[in-house]
């Protein structure tokens, strides 16, 4: 994934060589995520195949989590991102009792800002990243505007 063009326009930055992706995989991602923070490893089931990460990464305050999917471009537009997505909200509000979440997006990305508007997320602001013009988009939704669906 890190190495897509495609994929990487919206996170920001150029693809990178296979040998960074691999080391970042390795060194980052594999044996990370702690019960419930972190991102882990999307498995396609049929395919046995990896083709993503998504998870939860711990607010600062303690009382929210940032969610975050990253899958592999083959993969876009067969609804993995809405499931993680789902799956990932529940655990946080349902399992750890957190009282919001949030999430961003990097303006232009039509389909990750439809996928948060589905859930309840809510636009809070936007940022212009100084000198690579770049603009992510915020977004949160509280425990309160999930519950009542």
């Amino acid at each position: 994934m890190q190495t897509d063009p495609e994929v990487r326009r919206y996170v920001g930055g150029q693809p990178w060589s296979l040998e960074k992706a691999q080391q970042r995989f390795r060194n980052e991602y594999l044996g990370r995520p702690t019960k419930a923070y972190g991102l882990w490893a999307t498995i396609l089931k049929a395919e046995d195949k990896y083709i993503g990460c998504c998870g939860l990464r711990a607010a600062q305050d303690g009382t929210g989590a940032h969610l975050g999917y990253f899958l592999a471009q083959p993969y876009w537009g067969r609804g993995f991102a809405s499931e993680a997505s789902k799956a990932f909200i529940d655990l946080a509000f349902t399992n750890l009792g957190l009282v919001r979440l949030l999430a961003d997006v990097e303006h232009g990305h039509v389909v990750s800002e439809h996928i948060l508007q589905k859930f309840g997320f809510r636009y809070a602001r936007r940022e212009e990243i100084s000198g690579s013009g770049r603009i992510i988009l915020f977004y949160e939704l509280s425990r309160t505007q999930w519950e009542r669906g």
